[in-house]
Protein backbone atom coordinates (compact mmCIF):
# COMPACT_ATOMS: atom_id res chain seq x y z
CA UNK A 1 0.00 0.00 0.00
CA UNK A 2 1.98 2.95 -0.89
CA UNK A 3 0.44 7.00 -0.08
CA UNK A 4 1.28 10.08 -1.49
CA UNK A 5 2.14 13.11 1.05
CA UNK A 6 0.22 15.68 0.26
CA UNK A 7 0.54 17.43 3.27
CA UNK A 8 1.59 21.22 3.90
CA UNK A 9 5.35 20.47 5.12
CA UNK A 10 5.97 19.07 2.09
CA UNK A 11 4.14 21.48 -0.64
CA UNK A 12 6.33 24.32 1.69
CA UNK A 13 8.86 22.00 0.73
CA UNK A 14 8.18 22.09 -2.96
CA UNK A 15 7.78 25.71 -3.18
CA UNK A 16 10.79 26.64 -1.06
CA UNK A 17 12.60 24.23 -3.91
CA UNK A 18 11.11 25.82 -6.66
CA UNK A 19 12.57 29.12 -4.77
CA UNK A 20 15.71 28.07 -4.64
CA UNK A 21 16.14 27.41 -8.65
CA UNK A 22 15.61 23.33 -8.28
CA UNK A 23 14.37 21.86 -11.51
CA UNK A 24 11.03 19.63 -11.56
CA UNK A 25 11.11 15.62 -11.18
CA UNK A 26 9.44 12.92 -11.86
CA UNK A 27 9.43 11.97 -8.33
CA UNK A 28 7.14 12.70 -5.22
CA UNK A 29 7.10 12.10 -1.74
CA UNK A 30 5.29 8.83 -0.79
CA UNK A 31 4.32 6.38 2.14
CA UNK A 32 5.91 3.02 1.59
CA UNK A 33 4.39 -0.12 3.54
CA UNK A 34 7.74 -1.60 3.36
CA UNK A 35 10.05 1.17 3.81
CA UNK A 36 8.38 3.80 5.14
CA UNK A 37 9.02 7.22 3.16
CA UNK A 38 10.45 7.29 -0.19
CA UNK A 39 10.46 8.81 -3.02
CA UNK A 40 8.02 7.69 -5.97
CA UNK A 41 7.77 8.16 -9.77
CA UNK A 42 4.82 9.82 -11.13
CA UNK A 43 5.73 8.81 -14.47
CA UNK A 44 8.01 6.31 -16.22
CA UNK A 45 11.61 7.13 -15.63
CA UNK A 46 13.94 5.49 -18.30
CA UNK A 47 17.60 3.94 -17.70
CA UNK A 48 19.98 7.20 -18.04
CA UNK A 49 17.37 9.94 -16.90
CA UNK A 50 18.45 12.27 -14.21
CA UNK A 51 16.64 11.39 -11.62
CA UNK A 52 16.85 14.60 -8.75
CA UNK A 53 19.30 17.76 -9.65
CA UNK A 54 20.22 19.42 -6.45
CA UNK A 55 21.31 23.67 -7.21
CA UNK A 56 24.60 24.29 -5.75
CA UNK A 57 23.24 27.05 -3.61
CA UNK A 58 21.30 24.20 -1.85
CA UNK A 59 24.01 21.86 -1.04
CA UNK A 60 25.59 22.21 2.60
CA UNK A 61 29.06 21.82 2.17
CA UNK A 62 31.82 22.88 3.87
CA UNK A 63 33.15 24.94 0.83
CA UNK A 64 29.41 26.48 1.54
CA UNK A 65 29.56 27.41 4.83
CA UNK A 66 32.76 29.34 4.36
CA UNK A 67 31.30 32.96 4.55
CA UNK A 68 29.51 32.08 7.45
CA UNK A 69 32.33 30.44 9.54
CA UNK A 70 35.34 30.64 7.03
CA UNK A 71 37.18 33.31 9.55
CA UNK A 72 36.39 31.50 12.78
CA UNK A 73 37.43 28.51 11.79
CA UNK A 74 40.56 29.75 10.43
CA UNK A 75 41.09 31.54 13.96
CA UNK A 76 40.37 28.14 15.58
CA UNK A 77 42.80 25.93 13.93
CA UNK A 78 42.49 22.87 12.43
CA UNK A 79 40.68 20.55 15.34
CA UNK A 80 37.12 21.06 13.13
CA UNK A 81 36.02 18.47 10.62
CA UNK A 82 33.38 18.78 7.71
CA UNK A 83 30.82 16.65 9.65
CA UNK A 84 31.30 18.21 12.79
CA UNK A 85 30.97 21.75 11.07
CA UNK A 86 27.74 20.76 9.10
CA UNK A 87 26.26 19.15 12.05
CA UNK A 88 26.93 22.81 14.11
CA UNK A 89 24.98 23.98 11.24
CA UNK A 90 22.14 22.31 11.31
CA UNK A 91 21.98 22.60 15.19
CA UNK A 92 22.13 26.61 14.92
CA UNK A 93 19.36 26.59 11.82
CA UNK A 94 16.70 24.48 14.22
CA UNK A 95 17.95 27.20 17.35
CA UNK A 96 16.37 30.03 15.21
CA UNK A 97 14.70 28.11 12.17
CA UNK A 98 12.19 30.93 11.10
CA UNK A 99 14.90 32.96 10.34
CA UNK A 100 16.96 30.47 8.72
CA UNK A 101 15.08 31.02 5.91
CA UNK A 102 15.66 26.66 5.70
CA UNK A 103 12.46 25.97 7.79
CA UNK A 104 10.79 23.91 4.55
CA UNK A 105 13.74 21.31 4.66
CA UNK A 106 14.15 21.12 8.45
CA UNK A 107 10.65 20.33 9.08
CA UNK A 108 11.08 17.18 7.03
CA UNK A 109 13.83 16.22 8.74
CA UNK A 110 13.30 12.91 10.98
CA UNK A 111 12.23 13.90 14.90
CA UNK A 112 13.88 11.48 16.32
CA UNK A 113 16.58 8.66 15.58
CA UNK A 114 15.15 5.93 17.89
CA UNK A 115 16.08 3.09 14.82
CA UNK A 116 19.60 4.19 15.01
CA UNK A 117 21.56 1.34 17.53
CA UNK A 118 23.62 4.69 19.05
CA UNK A 119 20.12 5.54 20.65
CA UNK A 120 19.09 2.19 21.89
CA UNK A 121 18.18 1.20 25.19
CA UNK A 122 20.71 -0.91 27.20
CA UNK A 123 18.67 -3.67 27.35
CA UNK A 124 18.04 -3.46 23.43
CA UNK A 125 21.82 -2.54 22.78
CA UNK A 126 22.76 -5.38 25.08
CA UNK A 127 21.38 -7.93 22.62
CA UNK A 128 23.18 -6.69 19.33
CA UNK A 129 25.86 -8.73 18.33
CA UNK A 130 28.94 -7.79 19.51
CA UNK A 131 30.65 -6.56 16.27
CA UNK A 132 28.27 -3.90 16.00
CA UNK A 133 28.49 -3.11 19.44
CA UNK A 134 31.94 -2.22 18.63
CA UNK A 135 30.62 -0.32 16.09
CA UNK A 136 27.71 1.88 18.10
CA UNK A 137 30.71 2.60 20.80
CA UNK A 138 33.04 3.73 18.14
CA UNK A 139 30.17 6.03 16.49
CA UNK A 140 28.91 7.08 20.14
CA UNK A 141 32.85 7.91 20.81
CA UNK A 142 33.65 9.89 17.80
CA UNK A 143 30.07 12.11 18.31
CA UNK A 144 31.51 12.95 21.91
CA UNK A 145 34.44 13.64 20.59
CA UNK A 146 33.52 15.96 17.65
CA UNK A 147 30.44 17.62 20.55
CA UNK A 148 33.49 18.45 22.79
CA UNK A 149 35.44 20.23 19.93
CA UNK A 150 32.26 22.13 18.70
CA UNK A 151 31.20 23.42 22.54
CA UNK A 152 35.35 24.74 22.71
CA UNK A 153 34.76 26.10 19.24
CA UNK A 154 31.33 28.00 20.75
CA UNK A 155 33.31 29.09 23.91
CA UNK A 156 34.92 31.98 21.46
CA UNK A 157 31.88 32.25 19.25
CA UNK A 158 29.27 31.83 21.66
CA UNK A 159 27.06 34.93 19.61
CA UNK A 160 26.44 32.27 16.98
CA UNK A 161 23.80 30.91 19.75
CA UNK A 162 20.31 31.52 20.68
CA UNK A 163 20.96 29.40 23.69
CA UNK A 164 23.25 27.03 24.73
CA UNK A 165 23.82 23.48 22.68
CA UNK A 166 23.02 20.58 24.48
CA UNK A 167 24.44 17.16 23.60
CA UNK A 168 21.10 16.03 22.58
CA UNK A 169 20.67 18.51 20.25
CA UNK A 170 24.17 17.81 19.48
CA UNK A 171 23.79 14.27 18.52
CA UNK A 172 20.82 14.53 16.33
CA UNK A 173 22.17 16.93 14.11
CA UNK A 174 25.18 14.90 13.65
CA UNK A 175 23.43 12.24 13.06
CA UNK A 176 21.64 13.87 10.36
CA UNK A 177 24.28 14.87 8.42
CA UNK A 178 25.55 11.11 8.86
CA UNK A 179 22.11 9.39 7.35
CA UNK A 180 21.65 11.88 4.62
CA UNK A 181 24.88 13.11 3.15
CA UNK A 182 26.44 12.72 0.19
CA UNK A 183 30.11 12.15 -1.35
CA UNK A 184 30.39 14.58 -3.98
CA UNK A 185 32.89 12.69 -5.80
CA UNK A 186 33.47 8.89 -4.53
CA UNK A 187 36.66 8.89 -5.63
CA UNK A 188 37.65 11.74 -2.39
CA UNK A 189 36.39 10.08 0.08
CA UNK A 190 38.64 11.41 2.82
CA UNK A 191 38.51 15.01 1.62
CA UNK A 192 37.68 17.40 4.20
CA UNK A 193 35.32 19.18 1.58
CA UNK A 194 33.77 16.23 0.67
CA UNK A 195 30.37 15.21 2.20
CA UNK A 196 27.29 17.39 1.38
CA UNK A 197 23.55 17.48 2.48
CA UNK A 198 21.23 17.70 -0.43
CA UNK A 199 18.00 18.24 0.29
CA UNK A 200 15.33 15.87 -1.82
CA UNK A 201 18.12 14.15 -2.72
CA UNK A 202 18.44 12.57 0.71
CA UNK A 203 14.31 11.32 0.85
CA UNK A 204 15.80 8.82 -1.69
CA UNK A 205 15.97 5.08 0.32
CA UNK A 206 18.77 2.83 -0.38
CA UNK A 207 18.70 -0.74 -1.86
CA UNK A 208 21.72 -2.88 -2.69
CA UNK A 209 20.04 -3.50 -6.08
CA UNK A 210 19.84 0.22 -7.34
CA UNK A 211 21.90 1.18 -9.55
CA UNK A 212 23.05 5.41 -10.26
CA UNK A 213 25.58 7.45 -10.61
CA UNK A 214 26.07 10.95 -8.87
CA UNK A 215 28.26 13.41 -10.62
CA UNK A 216 28.56 17.37 -9.99
CA UNK A 217 27.83 19.39 -13.47
CA UNK A 218 29.82 22.21 -13.63
CA UNK A 219 28.10 23.44 -16.70
CA UNK A 220 24.62 23.67 -14.01
CA UNK A 221 25.92 24.20 -11.00
CA UNK A 222 24.40 21.38 -9.43
CA UNK A 223 24.91 17.70 -7.93
CA UNK A 224 22.80 14.97 -10.36
CA UNK A 225 21.66 11.24 -9.80
CA UNK A 226 21.53 9.59 -12.90
CA UNK A 227 19.74 6.31 -12.66
CA UNK A 228 21.33 3.52 -14.78
CA UNK A 229 17.42 1.32 -14.16
CA UNK A 230 13.79 1.75 -15.37
CA UNK A 231 11.11 2.67 -13.60
CA UNK A 232 7.52 2.36 -13.59
CA UNK A 233 5.02 5.14 -12.97
CA UNK A 234 4.08 3.93 -9.38
CA UNK A 235 7.28 2.45 -8.05
CA UNK A 236 10.28 3.29 -5.43
CA UNK A 237 12.79 4.89 -6.98
CA UNK A 238 16.11 4.18 -4.91
CA UNK A 239 19.93 4.72 -4.58
CA UNK A 240 22.60 2.91 -3.38
CA UNK A 241 24.58 3.66 -0.60
CA UNK A 242 27.11 1.72 -1.06
CA UNK A 243 28.19 -2.25 -0.83
CA UNK A 244 27.20 -3.18 3.10
CA UNK A 245 26.25 -5.42 4.71
CA UNK A 246 23.04 -5.18 7.38
CA UNK A 247 24.97 -4.54 10.58
CA UNK A 248 27.00 -1.75 9.28
CA UNK A 249 23.44 -0.13 7.40
CA UNK A 250 21.90 -0.80 11.02
CA UNK A 251 24.86 1.39 12.64
CA UNK A 252 24.94 3.98 10.12
CA UNK A 253 21.76 4.25 9.00
CA UNK A 254 19.40 2.66 11.45
CA UNK A 255 17.78 0.26 9.06
CA UNK A 256 18.07 -2.95 7.14
CA UNK A 257 17.32 -5.03 3.96
CA UNK A 258 16.20 -8.23 3.00
CA UNK A 259 18.64 -10.36 0.74
CA UNK A 260 20.90 -7.66 1.36
CA UNK A 261 24.16 -9.69 -1.58
CA UNK A 262 26.63 -7.78 1.08
CA UNK A 263 25.58 -10.02 4.17
CA UNK A 264 28.26 -11.69 6.64
CA UNK A 265 28.69 -12.83 9.85
CA UNK A 266 31.53 -12.24 12.38
CA UNK A 267 31.97 -15.50 14.38
CA UNK A 268 35.36 -14.48 16.44
CA UNK A 269 33.40 -14.86 20.01
CA UNK A 270 31.40 -17.71 19.02
CA UNK A 271 34.41 -19.49 17.21
CA UNK A 272 36.68 -18.88 20.70
CA UNK A 273 33.87 -20.43 22.85
CA UNK A 274 33.54 -23.12 20.91
CA UNK A 275 33.98 -26.42 22.53
CA UNK A 276 36.23 -29.50 21.06
CA UNK A 277 35.96 -32.68 22.90
CA UNK A 278 39.28 -33.49 24.28
CA UNK A 279 41.02 -30.22 23.76
CA UNK A 280 42.25 -28.85 26.86
CA UNK A 281 42.29 -25.53 28.19
CA UNK A 282 46.23 -25.18 27.88
CA UNK A 283 46.05 -26.86 24.19
CA UNK A 284 43.51 -24.42 23.40
CA UNK A 285 45.58 -21.47 24.69
CA UNK A 286 48.74 -22.93 22.79
CA UNK A 287 46.52 -23.20 19.30
CA UNK A 288 45.38 -19.62 20.04
CA UNK A 289 49.00 -18.43 20.10
CA UNK A 290 49.51 -20.09 17.22
CA UNK A 291 46.84 -18.55 15.54
CA UNK A 292 48.19 -14.65 16.70
CA UNK A 293 51.87 -15.50 15.96
CA UNK A 294 50.88 -17.12 12.54
CA UNK A 295 48.29 -13.61 11.76
CA UNK A 296 45.15 -15.74 11.69
CA UNK A 297 43.74 -14.76 15.08
CA UNK A 298 40.44 -13.35 14.54
CA UNK A 299 38.40 -11.73 11.61
CA UNK A 300 36.39 -14.66 11.14
CA UNK A 301 33.37 -14.54 8.88
CA UNK A 302 30.66 -16.44 7.50
CA UNK A 303 29.06 -15.33 4.34
CA UNK A 304 26.09 -16.19 2.69
CA UNK A 305 27.61 -18.98 0.16
CA UNK A 306 30.82 -18.93 1.83
CA UNK A 307 33.10 -19.69 4.54
CA UNK A 308 36.26 -17.39 4.92
CA UNK A 309 39.53 -19.27 4.76
CA UNK A 310 40.96 -17.78 7.74
CA UNK A 311 37.84 -19.43 9.35
CA UNK A 312 39.01 -22.38 7.88
CA UNK A 313 42.31 -21.98 8.91
CA UNK A 314 41.31 -21.14 12.61
CA UNK A 315 38.92 -24.35 12.82
CA UNK A 316 41.66 -27.27 11.15
CA UNK A 317 44.03 -25.87 13.88
CA UNK A 318 41.26 -26.17 16.46
CA UNK A 319 40.55 -30.06 15.53
CA UNK A 320 44.38 -30.97 15.83
CA UNK A 321 43.51 -33.36 18.58
CA UNK A 322 45.24 -34.94 21.05
CA UNK A 323 47.87 -31.70 21.12
CA UNK A 324 50.87 -31.77 23.16
CA UNK A 325 53.52 -29.01 21.84
CA UNK A 326 56.52 -31.15 22.35
CA UNK A 327 55.14 -34.03 21.08
CA UNK A 328 56.90 -34.91 17.73
CA UNK A 329 53.58 -35.95 16.50
CA UNK A 330 52.00 -32.67 17.26
CA UNK A 331 55.26 -30.94 15.34
CA UNK A 332 54.33 -32.26 12.26
CA UNK A 333 50.35 -31.66 12.54
CA UNK A 334 51.25 -28.20 12.80
CA UNK A 335 54.21 -28.12 10.26
CA UNK A 336 51.39 -29.58 7.97
CA UNK A 337 49.05 -26.85 8.94
CA UNK A 338 51.54 -24.14 7.86
CA UNK A 339 51.78 -25.99 4.73
CA UNK A 340 48.10 -25.83 4.03
CA UNK A 341 48.13 -22.03 5.04
CA UNK A 342 51.10 -21.58 2.21
CA UNK A 343 49.20 -23.85 -0.46
CA UNK A 344 52.00 -26.45 -0.07
CA UNK A 345 49.41 -29.40 1.16
CA UNK A 346 45.50 -29.16 0.66
CA UNK A 347 45.35 -30.93 4.22
CA UNK A 348 46.64 -31.86 7.77
CA UNK A 349 45.28 -35.29 7.23
CA UNK A 350 41.86 -36.56 5.52
CA UNK A 351 39.95 -37.11 9.15
CA UNK A 352 41.14 -33.24 10.04
CA UNK A 353 39.32 -32.28 6.84
CA UNK A 354 36.57 -34.23 7.55
CA UNK A 355 35.92 -32.61 10.73
CA UNK A 356 35.79 -29.35 10.10
CA UNK A 357 32.43 -28.26 8.54
CA UNK A 358 31.17 -30.94 11.07
CA UNK A 359 32.45 -28.39 13.53
CA UNK A 360 31.48 -25.17 11.78
CA UNK A 361 27.85 -26.05 11.40
CA UNK A 362 28.36 -27.05 14.85
CA UNK A 363 29.42 -23.75 15.19
CA UNK A 364 26.65 -22.20 13.48
CA UNK A 365 24.09 -24.04 15.21
CA UNK A 366 25.26 -23.11 18.31
CA UNK A 367 24.68 -18.99 16.73
CA UNK A 368 21.36 -19.73 15.80
CA UNK A 369 20.22 -21.17 19.42
CA UNK A 370 21.88 -17.52 20.60
CA UNK A 371 20.19 -15.81 18.42
CA UNK A 372 16.86 -17.50 19.31
CA UNK A 373 17.39 -16.91 22.69
CA UNK A 374 18.20 -12.91 22.29
CA UNK A 375 15.21 -12.62 19.75
CA UNK A 376 12.72 -14.41 22.54
CA UNK A 377 14.18 -11.80 25.30
CA UNK A 378 13.67 -9.18 22.46
CA UNK A 379 9.77 -10.25 21.76
CA UNK A 380 8.75 -10.82 25.86
CA UNK A 381 10.82 -6.90 26.04
CA UNK A 382 8.37 -5.68 23.43
CA UNK A 383 5.07 -7.52 24.50
CA UNK A 384 6.29 -6.16 28.63
CA UNK A 385 6.41 -2.32 27.09
CA UNK A 386 2.90 -2.76 25.05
Amino acid sequence: MTAIIKDREYLDFLSWQKKMGCPKTKLTLAEFSNTGRGMMATKDIKAGEVIVQVPERTLVTMKSLQSLYGARIARFGNKVNAHMIIALHIALLVQAPEESGWLPYLRLLPKKFDTMPVRYPPELFDLLPQNVQAHVHKQKAKIMSDYKTTLEFLRSNSDLLTRPLQYEEYEWAWLVVNTRCIYLDAKKQVAADNIALAPMLDFLNHTPDAKTEGFFCTKTKSYKIRTLLPYKKGEQVFINYGPHDNCFILVEYGFVTTSNPYNYVTVDNDFLELSIPGETPTAKKEKLDLLDMAGYFGDYVLHRNDVSFRLMTGMRLRLINPFHKSSVATQLAIAQWHDVINGELDQISSENERMVPIYIEKLCDEMLAHAKTKLNILVGTLDYKQ
